[in-house]
């Protein structure tokens, strides 16, 4: 029981992580139907790249469904112009390490969480990346990534659902997500829970509530959160290439099926479900729900509502004391 509230910590620690890490620049879903592997929409590729989606402590929910089978048939089937009720967003976890893995393996005993500092990881250059051809997954991600460019803030309602493909286990959970690029992220979850994902710019601390604990990693030692690169760092297209994924039944609009351009053990593909009327509005909401499918077959899906990019947030939604009695791990 320990070890899948850990996993269920482990995606979203590893998306504040990354998020901490990746730099700000331009960024950047119905039923959940992954692609078939051997046919086209995308088929999941056989090594994983550089994961990244932040995911409250709690048995994660692992997708179940294989990446060739379509799933989360009943998905959201609002009408495009409309901003849809957020479902139960994956809890994306890795079955492997718990919150330590998601901590970035934050071992040894009890210790003192580091005080921040204020100073910033190194911003990495992103990448080069050819335009896209026009009417091509691709165009539309790069219609996304334009929505975020030179924006510094992002706050949003989150579902999380996430599944185990081998048991059928099924997390829920719920919250708010703070995010100040390029290295700032939070992650509150809702009552009952009292976990909480948090990055200051120095340190990510992943606090689990249910067993006291909290595990501490240097930024500087986190991955790119290319699951949720359409919030923070070079966006989307840098981090994966595209296809539509014709099989899901997502009204609102197209559902782009994105494969790692780097290998990562964290996933084996992410869908974006978009909506093409936020689209043409240039809407933050645009992004409705990413899905992260691991080699696995687990499922996190995050669901987005309410998104906006407001001029500031608050500094303090990026710092976290845990109660007294913790068990601080650091990395």
């Amino acid at each position: 029981m320990i070890r899948l509230r850990l996993a269920a910590l482990a995606l979203p620690a590893a998306l504040a992580a990354a998020a901490c890490d990746a730099p700000s620049a331009p960024v950047g879903a119905a039923p959940d139907a992954a692609p078939s592997a051997a046919a086209p929409p995308d088929p999941p590729p056989s090594a994983a790249p550089p994961a990244s989606a932040p995911a409250a402590p709690a048995e994660v929910s692992a997708v179940a469904a294989d990446a060739a089978a379509p799933a989360d048939a009943g998905a959201p089937a609002e009408d495009a112009g409309r901003k849809p009720p957020v479902d139960a967003g994956g809890a994306a976890a890795r079955d492997a390490g718990g919150a330590a893995a998601a901590a970035r393996d934050a071992g040894g005993g009890r210790a003192e969480a580091p005080a921040p500092t204020g100073a910033s990881p190194p911003v990495a250059e992103a990448p080069f990346v050819p335009p896209p051809e026009p009417g091509s997954a691709d165009a539309v991600a790069a219609e996304v990534d334009a929505i975020f460019v030179g924006k510094k803030t992002y706050v949003a309602r989150f579902k999380q659902e996430h599944t185990q493909k081998i048991s059928g286990a099924v997390k829920k959970q719920s919250g708010a997500l703070s995010v100040q690029k390029p290295d700032r992220i939070s992650f509150r979850y809702d009552p009952p829970s009292g976990n909480r994902i948090v990055s200051d710019g120095v340190s990510l601390k992943v606090y689990v509530a249910e067993d006291r604990q909290m595990f501490v990693t240097p930024v500087k030692n986190s991955e790119y959160p290319g699951a949720l690169s359409f919030l923070m760092g070079h966006g989307l297209r840098p981090s994966f290439t595209f296809t539509f994924n014709e099989k899901a039944n997502f009204q609102g609009g197209p559902v782009l099926v994105g494969k790692p351009r780097a290998p990562t053990p964290h996933y084996e593909l992410v869908m974006f479900y978009i909506d093409k009327a936020l689209l043409a509005k240039k809407d933050p909401g645009v992004v409705r729900r990413v899905l992260i499918v691991d080699a696995q077959g687990n499922r996190n899906r995050f669901d987005f509502e309410g998104a906006s990019q407001p001029a500031s947030i608050d500094p303090a939604e990026f710092q976290f004391t845990p109660p007294p009695g913790t068990d601080v791990k650091q990395n």
